[in-house]
């Protein structure tokens, strides 16, 4: 696809964001309705997503090359951003939550919506990024991500519940049946195929729309040295990784991208409730989430470019 077309895509997916941002700003939507949204897609048009995309798809090959790329720009910018909040003299429990959200990308609630807009379910693209989602952000973010909360901030039970309830997800068990309809493969009738598809096609929409309503500029006051810091850390040292890895390995179009781009989305949602959850700074991540996600709007037309003009 053109770089034009792409940034189009992305522009369009954020005047949807926009759209959030103004309902919140007349009164006629917020937090609720947010997590309403929220629920509605985790639950319900997400695991349609996937089970759309990877039951046509399949996972792409050369995808396990987008999973390693992405996994060394995530433990690179981990320890960057620790380093970068004791740099400026953070606490301890700030250190881990810079840390954890420098690094955790929005895979899931926002990369796999971008990318199937991007690129459609042709070529293993969707599907790349939804193992880029499993691997690196969901499984990484239970079992690193919750090691990593629990020892910079106060503790916690990280024990195997949370994991055991991350596997029983519906994303996650979405993924195990579109892999099997996959490779059998089990033909669906044709009106449960069209409602799985519209579910879908719903989730980039729901999703930018959620994200407008949800955003609070508030959260930003007094710490924007820090919060500039640790965002740029995600926005621009974690795709720059990336895109070094995914050359040194050869990957070519559309993984390279999806690694890449993966890496580039903003700060992981669910980050933010584990470091609060485990006693790291939870406003201090929930301010990032929205720098980041604000930041995005500016930094990921810049990746496209770059993407277009470095990969092979």
């Amino acid at each position: 696809m053109p770089s034009g077309d792409l940034i189009s895509q992305l522009l369009a997916l954020f005047a949807v964001l926009g759209v959030g941002v103004l309902l919140r700003a007349v009164g006629r939507g917020g937090q609720v309705e947010a997590a309403a949204l929220n629920r509605l897609v985790i639950d319900v048009t997400t695991p349609a997503l996937i089970l759309s995309v990877l039951r046509r798809s399949g996972i792409g090959h050369g995808a396990w090359g987008a999973v390693a790329a992405s996994t060394i720009a995530l433990f690179a910018c981990a320890l960057a951003g620790i380093a970068v909040a004791r740099a400026l003299g953070l606490p301890r429990a700030a250190q881990g939550s810079a840390g954890l959200v420098g690094s955790f990308s929005n895979t899931g609630f926002l990369g796999v919506p971008v990318v199937l807009a991007l690129y459609g379910r042709a070529g293993g693209a969707a599907g790349t990024a939804i193992l880029v989602d499993s691997i690196v952000t969901t499984l990484m973010l239970w079992t690193f991500g919750v090691a990593l909360a629990a020892r910079m901030g106060a503790g916690g039970d990280a024990g195997a519940r949370g994991l055991i309830r991350v596997l029983l997800h519906p994303n996650v068990l979405s993924i195990a049946a579109g892999l099997a309809l996959h490779a059998l493969p089990i033909p669906l009738p044709t009106w449960v195929e069209r409602a799985i598809d519209a579910l879908g096609s719903a989730t980039p929409t729901l999703v930018f729309l959620a994200l407008g309503l949800s955003l609070d500029l508030r959260s930003l006051r007094g710490r924007v040295r820090p919060l500039v810091a640790v965002a740029s850390v995600k926005l621009l040292l974690a795709p720059a990784v990336a895109l070094g890895v995914a050359v040194a390995l050869g990957l070519k179009r559309p993984v390279s991208e999806v690694a890449v781009l993966q890496s580039a989305m903003p700060t992981s949602m669910v980050s933010v409730i584990v470091a609060a959850r485990y006693g790291c700074d939870g406003q201090f991540a929930a301010a990032t989430a929205v720098v980041t996600t604000l930041g995005a709007l500016a930094t990921l037309p810049i990746v496209v470019e770059v993407l277009r003009r470095m990969l092979p």
